[in-house]
């Protein structure tokens, strides 16, 4: 079709069905729910089952079958993330700890907290994915759909 594509919304065709946040949300609970794996651990079906309704909200579709393997590594990183948090914030448990050496005393930080910086870069690599982050959600929308991109004809001569 040739021309400018025409302001007006005389096309547009409105959504039909139900459209309720309520039976949006209860969609999004059932979808996770039929799609949810049998092989996640006590601590990820719990994230699972906090995340995933939303992410299966019909508004969102972010989760289907053929990705639910990373959407659960994302799942079991986030566990693993906020075990790790809970332990570090156990009273009389700190962050770093003195050491005594032949040289002195030296200041170290505990192994848990490089595992916590460690779950923390594989929960956020794969929420990125997901459109779990601010920026990864502005980046799915700034994208047109292929049908709206506004070229010009001549532009690939």
């Amino acid at each position: 079709m040739k021309g400018r594509t025409p302001n007006s919304n005389e096309n547009v065709v409105p959504l039909t069905g139900n459209t309720n946040p309520e039976s949006l949300r209860e969609r999004g609970l059932q979808i996770a729910t039929d799609l949810k794996p049998d092989h996640l651990t006590k601590d990820g079906v719990k994230v699972y089952d906090r995340i995933a309704p939303h992410v299966c909200n019909p508004l969102v579709a972010r989760l289907n079958f053929y990705n639910m393997e990373s959407f659960v590594l994302m799942c079991e990183a986030l566990a693993r993330h906020e075990k790790l948090r809970k332990y570090l914030n156990t009273p009389g448990v700190e962050e770093t700890y003195i050491s005594e050496t032949r040289n002195g005393k030296q200041l170290k930080n505990r192994p848990e907290v490089a595992q916590l910086n460690e779950t923390f870069r594989q929960f956020l690599t794969v929420a990125r994915d997901f459109g779990l982050t601010p920026a990864a959600e502005r980046g799915l929308k700034a994208n047109p759909a292929q049908g709206q991109l506004d070229l010009e004809e001549d532009y690939f001569a």
